[in-house]
């Protein structure tokens, strides 16, 4: 895979680990959002794979969801290395 590709899917299954966890903790894209002081525009984008967020954000979005960032990116290693 060439590695515009190989980003883009890393992104989405990145996305995916971030709907995953919210949904866990019962949280609306809504309430993500408001908890990181960003649109929902934003968190959706970051759901879907169109965003690519930096590491600032990760943190953010691991207080909010009152995990570790390394527990995002875990979830996407894992999850994604099961992806065809």
């Amino acid at each position: 895979m060439p590695d515009r590709e190989h980003r883009d899917a890393d992104l989405a299954i990145l996305g995916r680990a971030i709907r995953r966890m919210r949904e866990q903790r019962g949280m609306s894209a809504d309430e993500l959002a408001g908890a990181t002081a960003m649109t929902r525009q934003r968190i959706d984008a970051l759901e879907t794979g169109q965003l690519d967020p930096t590491y600032e954000l990760l943190l953010a979005l691991a207080e909010a969801l009152r995990i570790q960032p390394s527990a995002l990116v875990a979830d996407a290693e894992q999850r994604g290395s099961n992806e065809p």
